[in-house]
């Protein structure tokens, strides 16, 4: 089976120590296969966002992110209605912390 476009191009580059350690930390963090896989997807990530098209790729996705967080936004207002609703007292610290009123306040049932 032939490859349809081979990596035949080598690309050779030093690091410091240090710089070395973060990449390969980076590496696990983000689970790639290898540094060089790792090295070539930031590479080309990075170029597409120079190329014609990048930034418009770039602007979607902001776009779909925004979109995203508007939508988690109407569906909190939502959930604080409902709490509101029941009756369960809501404050802007406990929706913040993630703790509901009773409970910051002492009467979580416990």
């Amino acid at each position: 089976m032939s490859i349809i476009n081979p990596r035949n191009r080598l690309v050779n580059f030093r690091l410091s120590e240090s710089e070395f350690e973060g990449l390969r930390m980076a590496c696990q963090a983000m689970g790639a296969r290898s540094i060089s896989d790792f090295a070539r997807s930031a590479v080309l990530e990075r170029m597409s966002q120079h190329q014609p098209g990048g930034e418009e790729a770039n602007s979607k996705r902001v776009f779909q992110l925004d979109h995203k967080v508007s939508e988690l936004e109407t569906r909190v207002s939502q959930l604080l209605g409902l709490l509101s609703a029941t009756g369960t007292a809501v404050s802007p610290e406990s929706v913040e912390s993630g703790i509901p009123a009773a409970a910051a306040a002492g009467h979580g049932g416990n």
